[in-house]
């Protein structure tokens, strides 16, 4: 239980004994015929002095839960529990007693005491169970936060080897053509590879982050396509600081580069768009190259190249079905791939 959260606790068991108390009253008044304002007090008192121990026993369940390695220990540590707080219930009667008038004739406080034991430590374990239920849950959503990020961290790490083979094949081909070219690129790549390092362990970076590795990648790709390739880039400026995975753009340029630009004789431009729509943030890639060698429906399903099919996995583990992903042929020739994601931008410290 968090600071932040306790006064939610508060409130939760003050509203639920109150309406426990409200029923054992309205009972106790049709069965028994008392007065309802004698009843009410007396029933409102009584239900209502296991607010405050339910938020104890509750912190004791999420610090000390049932667990097969400490079972035997938590047993012996939750019967103290129970017989200290039936303990101080009755107390708590016993010293209210001639306010509230609980009894006709004040009894001994070992009475009160033994009627105590009887019927709160089935409270205390049943408040204890709740205790315990919301730890499981809350163990539950941890593992799968975690088997989610687990999941995450392999995807991304399955696009680094994947990139860096290709790059290091678009080097190897430069390396006896024009070796000012392929040292050029290889200390790009140096750079490119310490800016993944730095937010290896980052999901999600601003867009102007994503922007600046893109331009490590571009680079490269400059030396090695020389004249033949451009790229034209239309960011609106109130997304630069939107959230989006990192690593999300260099495999989609990478791919409008490879299929679509690379197996021409012509130059070929690369266009990067990026623009919010409502709560969306709208990426695009498309390049004016061959396009599609499939319809887009095939590659779809095919995941359209590893790189894509990579993206797409992760797109989907980070935001399940709040996004887009397509890949279409692009109006006037060529391939575009469209993006839409949740618009989250970043906060200022």
């Amino acid at each position: 239980m968090t600071r932040g959260s306790s006064w939610r606790w508060w409130v939760a068991s003050f509203v639920y004994w109150t309406l426990s108390g409200l029923a054992a009253a309205s009972e106790a008044h049709s069965v028994g015929g008392g007065a309802w304002s004698d009843v009410l007090r007396t029933s409102l008192v009584a239900h209502g002095l296991w607010a405050p121990l339910t938020l104890v026993v509750i912190q004791l369940g999420l610090r000390f839960p049932f667990e097969r390695s400490h079972l035997v220990p938590r047993l012996v540590l939750h019967a103290v529990g129970a017989l200290l707080a039936s303990v101080a219930r009755a107390a708590a009667i016993y010293a209210l007693d001639p306010w509230i008038g609980w009894y006709a004739q004040r009894p001994d406080f070992w009475d009160v005491l033994e009627h105590s034991l009887l019927y709160n430590p089935f409270t205390y374990f049943t408040v204890l169970g709740v205790a315990n239920a919301l730890y499981y849950a809350e163990q539950v959503r941890l593992r799968e936060g975690q088997l989610a990020r687990a999941q995450l961290h392999v995807l991304k790490a399955q696009l680094h080897p994947h990139f860096l083979f290709n790059t290091l094949h678009s080097i190897s081909a430069l390396v006896h053509r024009n070796p000012d070219g392929s040292e050029r690129m290889i200390a790009r790549l140096s750079d490119l590879l310490r800016s993944t390092l730095d937010a290896a362990t980052r999901e999600e970076v601003p867009l102007r982050e994503e922007l600046r590795s893109l331009q490590l990648y571009l680079d490269i790709q400059g030396v090695r396509f020389a004249d033949r390739l451009t790229v034209h880039r239309d960011i609106d400026p109130d997304t630069l600081g939107a959230h989006v995975p990192h690593f999300l753009l260099q495999p989609l340029v990478e791919n409008a580069i490879q299929h679509g630009i690379a197996p021409g004789s012509e130059p070929g431009t690369v266009t990067l768009v990026a623009r919010r729509e409502g709560s969306e943030l709208r990426l695009e890639v498309r390049d004016d190259g061959l396009g599609l060698k499939s319809p887009p429906e095939a590659l779809t399903r095919s995941g359209g190249g590893k790189g894509l099919w990579l993206t797409r996995e992760r797109l989907t583990q980070l935001y399940g079905r709040d996004h887009r992903l397509e890949l279409r042929d692009a109006e006037g020739g060529g391939t575009e791939v469209l993006l839409a994601l949740p618009f989250r931008a970043e906060t200022s410290a």
